[in-house]
């Protein structure tokens, strides 16, 4: 199964490059087919084939024009992202959490191109996760039951709505993009209210890391905005394959606290 995961991980990622090319130029990712953005020409059969139509290619459409990297790297990490699923997750819990991981990739490229998450992804996320906690109902699935998945919901936007609301009050600007409150409600109803604690904590101490490096190598200033989406994307992963951990962790550390 893990070895079937990262074929098909590998072939979503290849649509996942129309999504990400595609929705910032508000194009439609279904028609026209897959062509050359430079030279027009639509693309054959065996120019299609995830990554391995790059190395033929050696990078370059036969018109010429380079190919990005970005093209097979989004491919292989996609693969690599639903092997790790299938590795971590029983097959009825691993299909709904690699569709995830592949809405995560999308909107954290897209993010960090244009500083914007897509609606149509967020709702994508949300019915994914709407499906996963009824699926439950004929399944063999373990998603968090349908109180845990609302407060899910709440405790991923309310927080991000509050602080922005307040950053507006006190400083004058916006703090986060509704994109963001958007995304993370939709993942709280995939990880429940704990998970999606634990997905804040990765993604506010990697973001936090990632801003002091660019003050510090004066790559940006202070105040400057930089797209949050690619972290909270990051945690949402995290969270989902080590939020267990990380709670049993904080729990053992708790008891030995209060014990001492």
């Amino acid at each position: 199964m893990p070895l079937y995961f990262f074929f098909m991980g590998i072939i979503f990622g290849s649509f996942a490059n129309v999504i990400i090319h595609r929705i910032p130029l508000g194009i439609s990712i279904i028609s026209p087919p897959s062509h050359c953005p430079d030279c027009g020409r639509g693309l054959s059969p065996w120019e299609l084939v995830p990554v391995i139509s790059y190395i033929l290619l050696r990078g370059k459409c036969r018109c010429g024009a380079k190919i990005s990297l970005r093209y097979p790297l989004v491919e292989l990490a996609c693969g690599l992202l639903w092997l790790a699923v299938a590795i971590a997750f029983p097959f009825w819990d691993a299909v709904p959490l690699a569709l995830l991981a592949f809405a995560l990739l999308c909107v954290a490229i897209i993010d960090a191109k244009t500083m914007l998450i897509p609606d149509g992804l967020n709702i994508f996320i949300a019915l994914l996760g709407i499906l996963w906690v009824v699926s439950a109902l004929w399944l063999p699935t373990t998603p968090p039951d349908w109180q845990a998945s609302l407060f899910g919901l709440l405790a991923g936007g309310l927080p991000l709505l509050i602080v922005d609301r307040l950053t507006i009050i006190i400083a004058g600007k916006d703090g986060f993009g509704y994109g963001d409150v958007k995304l993370m409600a939709a993942c709280g109803l995939l990880l429940g209210w704990q998970l999606v604690l634990v997905a804040f904590f990765f993604a506010f101490t990697t973001g936090a890391i990632f801003a002091l490096w660019l003050i510090v190598t004066g790559r940006a200033k202070r105040g400057a905005y930089m797209p949050f989406g690619p972290f909270l994307c990051g945690g949402v992963m995290g969270g989902l394959f080590f939020g267990d951990i990380f709670i049993s962790f904080l729990f053992v550390q708790s008891i030995f606290t209060v014990v001492s």
